[in-house]
C-alpha cells in the first residue's frame, strides 16, 4: 500500500485534485446468502446483479439504494459492525409490507426536538444485521 503522507501530501490540499465520489455501494458478508436475499426481496429491494462471474454475490438496487451481499468465509458478528438505516418515503407502507411478509419489527419513535419527529422500523435480517427503515419527518 502506498502512502504519500510523509512526502508533504497534507500541505496544499486545496491545490490537489479532488475525488468525486459517485455512489456508496457497501457489501455485507453473510453466512446464509439465500435467507438474506429473501429478506431484502421481501422488503421490495430488487436484485440488480446475480451472475456466474461472482456466484456468491448478489446486488440489490434502486435509484437511491445500492448494495450487495456475499457469502462470508468466516464467522461474523453483524450487529456489532453495522446498522442499515434506509430512508423510506412512507413508514406506514413499510409497516404494511413488513406485516404482509410476516417480518418481525419494532416501531421506534424519535423526537430529537419538538418540531422533529419521525418513526423507524427496527428489524433484524436473517444473518443478524440491524435494519432501520426510517420514515420522513412527521408533524
Amino acid at each position: 500500500m502506498l502512502s504519500r503522507r510523509s512526502e508533504g501530501w497534507e500541505s496544499g490540499l486545496d491545490q490537489q485534485p479532488k475525488i468525486e465520489f459517485t455512489k456508496l455501494a457497501p457489501v455485507l458478508n453473510v453466512p446464509d446468502l439465500a435467507s438474506e436475499r429473501r429478506f431484502y426481496e421481501s422488503l421490495g429491494l430488487p436484485v440488480i446483479y446475480e451472475g456466474p462471474e461472482y456466484p456468491e454475490f448478489i446486488a440489490f438496487g434502486t435509484d437511491l439504494v445500492d448494495f450487495g451481499i456475499q457469502r462470508a468465509d468466516t464467522d461474523i458478528d453483524p450487529s456489532s459492525v453495522l446498522t442499515w438505516q434506509i430512508g423510506v418515503s412512507d413508514i406506514d407502507v413499510a409497516i404494511a409490507v413488513c406485516d404482509a411478509e410476516g417480518l418481525d419489527y419494532d416501531v421506534d419513535v424519535q423526537r430529537p426536538r419538538p418540531d422533529w419527529i419521525y418513526r423507524r422500523l427496527l428489524l433484524t435480517s436473517p444473518n443478524g444485521y440491524r435494519v432501520a427503515l426510517e420514515g420522513p419527518t412527521e408533524t
